[in-house]
């Protein structure tokens, strides 16, 4: 139908109407939007060492009052990210991680020597090198070349007081983090769950740390899927998504040798190419330039996180138009610092899980003395570190739950995947003669609770110069007793060499086998004290040259008592604490002997660091029959590395005898972590007596210098040692230094 006049002036009224109204709205909408700040998101790039440029840019926007709505990262970077996501400012970072940085090599290392129960710490002396071979399921090489314990229980203590979140939108700033699911091969973007947990995740650089186990899915480090997960902060909700690039050395072809170099290039081929993926997602990219640093340069922390700040002012001009005034920026800070937690409630109750009942109803008596008082993480870090000295554990990680509207420390224990049972397999080879060297190849089979929690049934093997088998069951009186039984039983046969100077005079077999049976106490970590008896065979005859001591065959019967104290910081090259070992033996029979007797030696050691790279030692050992001379062989002898080193192989014989050994070490190299640890320059001068025996000096003496390296399979001493009447040596040995 037609409008009528009246109709039609109406709506042309309402349309000039409507278009009078629409400027009015526009001009609303533009003030709405106008208020509206957009939100910026920072993508942080992972690169282990170089990952700490982060620090520097995150300076640079707390300092010109740019704000970060969103964050995400991979491996350092996404660590970085969210410690600076839970409220840590970036100065409080770089304080953090300058100190990580100067004991980094501790951090990724195995459990402190001083941390090691005792029974771990004999292993190490016994046998002085890193392999360790696992054989449950199978024989397995553990998973990485850290569990990463220590960089575990930084992140724990950082994010103690989130242990409740339900979200990583709770944190002051929202944070994910990106890892590699190796069971799916798919990305896994971290956005809920224990906080502490996607960390170690993220961060589980293959081949360095093992990696991180969550439910029935296997992470390790998010940079072969997204390096640089710029996607992941745009899906969180960002305007603007800022990425921070780590800008390395292209590698030249002619440095593509080895495998290890042809490995590390393929990883780098992968990540490098995800990388690119992620730039161009990027709206705006921050490029630190770390050429001619690698993603293990910890030492170069202070230079490289530098390089990030020159990097974020670089793009200042850019960057600074999302500058946000004064007042907006407090008001920024003061909604993200609401919502920081600094402090852990008390915990009400200690709870254990990871491992079976009878450990977890131990591990929880040990640990109760947590409960009821303010969280001490120190002391608390400590008793979760000699967790893992134990040989079980892989690592050991608390955080705060609530049960039944109470919360408690919740202490999650990592049994080692590989191992127990495990084999120790150790090398000896000694070439202080140097047309006559002797090898021997051994191995530690252990066994832990065998018939009981903390039992253990250990088995030694030696092939090559001596053959021979060595086994001991030790067994606690009770679950959580100091006291313990160990009955053992060995058998051998091995060859003694006597040497005049540098000329053979002798070659003894000696064969024998004993069974016998101690009762212990274990004080601590540190000592333990034993009393048992001994029965067995000794055998021992002239096979080549002239006799020196006679020939016997016959039953061994001792009454025995060791005790023996390690206070030092290492097993192989100590450079700080001290080491005592005192042995009685009350021989009731022994062939050639005329009558009983008693046997003592003691050993005591002091090491004392005296500057970084120097440290001294003393060392002295001596024993004695207490006058008794008619115990069928001597009972002593001197010569050889460790014990004289520029005289024969056991060229001083008797029964009683003192020595003195005293020198300086200084730390002379690093080792690769796959080739061992350190290279020291040594130098002794050794002083000794033994009674009784004709020498053309009143007291034996020499210098000895040489390098010890302590390679990946024990360590390997080349050097020489210089005399008194006309002694004088070069050699080389693999095996125990002192």
């Amino acid at each position: 139908a037609s409008q009528t006049p009246k109709e039609r002036l109406m709506q042309r009224t309402l349309v000039v109407l409507l278009l009078m109204l629409f400027p009015c709205s526009l001009f609303a909408q533009e003030q709405a939007t106008a208020k509206r700040r957009l939100k910026i998101g920072l993508a942080l790039e992972g690169g282990g060492a170089l990952g700490l440029a982060h620090i520097g840019v995150l300076e640079w926007f707390e300092k010109n009052h740019v704000p970060v709505d969103y964050v995400a990262g991979t491996s350092m970077g996404g660590l970085m990210g969210g410690m600076y996501a839970i409220g840590k400012s970036p100065a409080e970072l770089r304080t953090l991680m300058l100190t990580v940085s100067k004991k980094w090599d501790g951090i990724i290392g195995p459990t402190p020597y001083g941390a090691l129960s005792f029974r771990r710490k004999e292993d190490l002396r016994a046998y002085p090198n890193a392999i360790v071979l696992g054989l449950r399921g199978g024989t397995t090489l553990p998973a990485g070349l850290s569990a990463g314990h220590q960089i575990s229980l930084i992140i724990d203590k950082e994010t103690l007081p989130y242990s409740g979140i339900a979200s990583f939108d709770e944190l002051p700033i929202a944070f994910r983090c990106v890892a590699t699911n190796l069971v799916t091969s798919d990305e896994k973007d971290f956005q809920d769950g224990p906080l502490a947990d996607a960390l170690r995740a993220t961060m589980s650089l293959p081949g360095v740390f093992t990696p991180a186990k969550i439910g029935d899915a296997i992470y390790v480090d998010g940079g072969l899927v997204n390096n640089l997960p710029t996607n992941v902060v745009r899906r969180m909700g960002a305007d603007i998504v800022i990425a921070v690039h780590l800008k390395t050395s292209t590698p030249e072809a002619k440095n593509i040798r080895s495998l290890v170099d042809v490995l590390g290039q393929t990883v780098d081929v992968v990540v490098t190419n995800n990388e690119k993926k992620g730039l161009e997602d990027a709206d705006i990219v921050i490029s630190a330039d770390l050429a001619g640093y690698t993603l293990a340069d910890y030492k170069a922390a202070e230079t490289i996180m530098n390089r990030g700040l020159e990097a974020a002012e670089e793009k200042a001009r850019l960057l600074e138009t999302y500058r946000l005034p004064d007042t907006d920026w407090e008001e920024y800070r003061r909604e993200r610092e609401a919502r920081v937690k600094t402090a852990a409630p008390t915990p009400q109750f200690v709870k254990v899980t990871g491992t079976y009942p009878d450990a977890v109803a131990q591990l929880e008596r040990s640990l109760q003395n947590f409960a009821g008082r303010p969280l001490d993480t120190k002391k608390l870090e400590g008793a979760l570190t000699r967790l893992t000295g134990v040989g079980k554990y892989d690592r050991a990680g608390y955080r705060i739950v609530q049960v039944d509207g109470r919360e408690g420390l919740l202490v999650t224990v990592e049994e080692t995947a590989y191992a127990p049972p495990m084999i120790q397999p150790g090398f000896e080879m000694d070439g202080s003669e140097s047309g006559d060297v002797n090898f021997t190849l051994g191995a530690r089979l252990t066994f832990m609770d065998v018939g009981g929690y903390r039992a253990e049934w250990r088995t030694d093997f030696l092939f090559g110069s001596t053959y021979g088998a060595h086994s001991e069951y030790y067994r606690p009186l009770t679950a959580g007793s100091r006291w313990f039984l160990a009955p053992e039983g060995a058998a051998s046969i091995s060859t003694f060499k006597i040497y005049q100077k540098n000329d053979p005079l002798a070659i003894y077999g000696v064969d024998r086998a004993n069974i016998g049976a101690s009762v212990g106490y274990a004080f601590n970590r540190f000592a333990e004290v034993r009393v048992g008896y001994d029965a067995g065979w000794l055998k021992s005859k002239l096979r080549i040259g002239t006799q020196q001591f006679p020939a016997v065959n016959g039953r061994t019967g001792a009454a025995r008592l060791r005790f023996l104290f390690d206070g030092s910081d290492d097993p192989v090259i100590p450079r700080r604490g001290v080491q005592m070992e005192t042995n009685f033996h009350w021989f009731d029979t022994s062939p050639g002997a005329a009558e009983a007797f008693p046997v003592m030696d003691a050993r005591v050691g002091y090491f004392q660091p005296i500057a970084h790279p120097a440290s001294l030692f003393a060392i002295s050992s001596g024993g004695t029959t207490f006058g008794r001379q008619a115990t069928g062989t001597p009972q002593f002898f001197l010569g050889g590395p460790e014990r004289l080193g520029s005289y024969g192989l056991n060229e001083l014989r008797g029964n009683q005898y003192f020595l003195f050994r005293g020198g300086y070490l200084h730390d002379l190299l690093l080792l690769p972590p796959f080739a061992g640890k350190r290279v020291f320059v040594i130098g002794e001068y050794e002083l000794a007596k033994m009674y009784g025996f004709p020498t053309a000096a009143k007291l034996p003496n020499d210098f000895a210098a040489g390098i010890v390296a302590e390679t990946v399979v024990g360590p390997l001493f080349f050097g020489g040692s210089i005399g008194d009447s006309g002694h004088k040596k070069w050699f080389f040995q693999l095996g125990r230094v002192f």
